[in-house]
């Protein structure tokens, strides 16, 4: 049972959807991330709530009754040794968690922009160049959704602004067309935070049906697999049954676990990755061990440097590429709404896109994937 603290502290009011969030700290320091991340989610006092809230604490001072930095998730309590680790892992956890309550709507690791009353779903590994390419498509005149969470409303089967700031690399805005966007911003892991109103006013979107699909792709996987190549497959939970059972699968080698985004990444090498990719799945359903992502290379980013090029998929097999980017993991209210069954939860994705046309986008120069995928509506 978590014991009672209640020090005057401050507050921070959050709506995702059919979620209310309330996240409460003794040291105004931990929320200002928050708050800068998901400035267009907050709420004020007289907003009727969409149901209960859920709570969160971050708990610093000294004569807390942990005696240590603590993160208090819907009152099961979280105690750190370190306290250095408290802000990644505040962020981490918390947003991790929300994401895993959303009722209403299917969340995708994906970007989204949309024209014409069509949206465009963008999904891709990390560092395929999701958020570069939907700055340029705005930069193009397409409306902002989002740039890493797709929003997909189980009710209405449209997708749904996720307007949650850009966490931007060094050179982002610059290669997108932006480059007047500069200074001001402030800072995270390395990265400026901006809100897409920051950048281009005026362009956030309002939900659409999803009219295309775009699986964005790294051209070295379209050839032939010979010599051993790296893969990464993110996972909601990873043990040590799951690590000695991948590394006695035929052909892999390199077995490690590492962190991304705040879940274990399953590292490997592997000269046969789809087929290697295949015995993985089955192991983690074996487990109910949901998988996140799947990431291509050392770093799992393509040189960008092949022509980009534009194929069509079928409809199932974009499918597939969107639920292995599904955000919640096991702990999903929506897949426990539908029994934990992934299976369904495929159907109930394959009907939200139903209509749209699928492709895969063999990712190159940023002006030529902008006009292959701005040419689709």
């Amino acid at each position: 049972m978590t014991p009672s603290y209640a020090p005057a502290p401050q507050l921070l009011k959050l709506r995702f959807f059919d979620l209310d969030v309330r996240i409460r700290s003794d040291d105004e320091a931990y929320l200002d991330l928050l708050a800068r991340m998901y400035r267009l989610f907050r709420v004020d006092g007289t907003s009727p709530a969409v149901r209960p809230a859920v709570e969160y604490a971050v708990w610093t001072r000294p004569d807390n009754p942990w005696g240590r930095p603590v993160l208090v998730l819907d009152g099961e309590a979280h105690p750190l040794d370190d306290p250095g680790a408290l802000a990644p892992y505040v962020y981490q956890d918390i947003v991790c968690d929300v994401l895993a309550r959303v009722r209403s709507h299917v969340l995708l690791h994906a970007g989204a922009v949309a024209r014409d009353g069509q949206g465009i779903l963008l999904a891709g590994d990390s560092l395929h160049g999701k958020t570069t390419l939907v700055l340029a498509l705005v930069r193009r005149g397409f409306a902002f959704l989002s740039d890493e969470t797709a929003a997909l409303g189980r009710a209405d089967r449209r997708v749904h602004p996720f307007p949650r700031s850009l966490s931007l690399r060094s050179g982002t805005l610059e290669r997108a067309g932006f480059p007047e966007v500069t200074g001001g911003a402030p800072s995270w892991a390395g990265k400026r935070l901006l809100d897409i109103e920051d950048i281009r006013p005026g362009s956030l979107g309002e939900p659409v049906p999803v009219g295309h699909v775009v699986i964005l792709s790294d051209p070295e996987e379209d050839g032939e697999e010979g010599s051993e190549r790296e893969l990464g497959v993110l996972v909601d939970r990873l043990d040590e049954g799951l690590l000695t059972a991948v590394a006695q699968i035929e052909g892999v080698s390199g077995v490690r676990a590492e962190a991304a985004r705040g879940y274990p990444l399953l590292r490997l090498r592997a000269a046969r990755r789809t087929w290697a990719f295949s015995q993985i799945e089955a192991l983690c359903q074996a487990r109910g061990t949901w998988i996140m992502d799947v990431l291509a290379g050392p770093t799992g980013a393509p040189d960008f440097a092949a022509p980009a090029r534009l194929e069509a998929i079928p409809h199932r097999q974009a499918v597939v590429e969107l639920l292995r980017r599904f955000q919640g993991g096991h702990r999903s209210a929506v897949l426990h709404e539908l029994g934990g069954r992934p299976t369904r939860l495929f159907v109930e994705l394959a009907a939200i896109v139903g209509q749209a046309e699928c492709h895969r986008l063999y990712v190159g120069p940023l002006e030529e994937m902008a006009e292959l995928a701005g040419g689709l509506t």
